[in-house]
Formats: C-alpha cells, sequence, structure tokens
C-alpha cells in the first residue's frame, strides 16, 4: 500500500481523487486543505505521496513543496 497526503481545497476533489483510488493500492493516509495544513500533518504523520493542488488560499502547493522534505521524511 502507498500512503498518499491529499491536499486540495476543493471537496468535491477530494471526493473524487477518493473514488479513483478505491480498489487500488493507494490509500488517503490524510487531507489537508491548503499547504500550512499539509505541512502540520507531515510533522506527524509519513507518506510515500504528496499529491497537492497549485493554487489554494493560505499556502499554495507550489510555496509548500520546497518545504514538504524539511517537514517529514518521505517514504
Amino acid at each position: 500500500m502507498f500512503k498518499i497526503l491529499l491536499v486540495d481545497d476543493e471537496p468535491i476533489i477530494k471526493i473524487g481523487v477518493r473514488k479513483l483510488l478505491e480498489g487500488t493500492d493507494y490509500i488517503i493516509a490524510g487531507t489537508a486543505s491548503n499547504g500550512s495544513e499539509a505541512l502540520l500533518f507531515l510533522e506527524t504523520n509519513s507518506v510515500d505521496i504528496i499529491l497537492t493542488d497549485l493554487k489554494m488560499p493560505v499556502m499554495d502547493g507550489v510555496s509548500a513543496a520546497p518545504t514538504c522534505p524539511e517537514k517529514a521524511e518521505l517514504n
């Protein structure tokens, strides 16, 4: 199983991605609505993949991406 952190500010996208991943080797280990929430999640959780939207309020995916390796060790 591969654990995914799903980061998107649109609930319908989160629902759709969950549906797409049903029956696969990928599981949603956590969700966040912006890059800031994602970084907080990564401080205490380990994931294999981070799937993020690029444009979000507070902190977008582009701003969060360089900080992710500092916050958590990706598997």
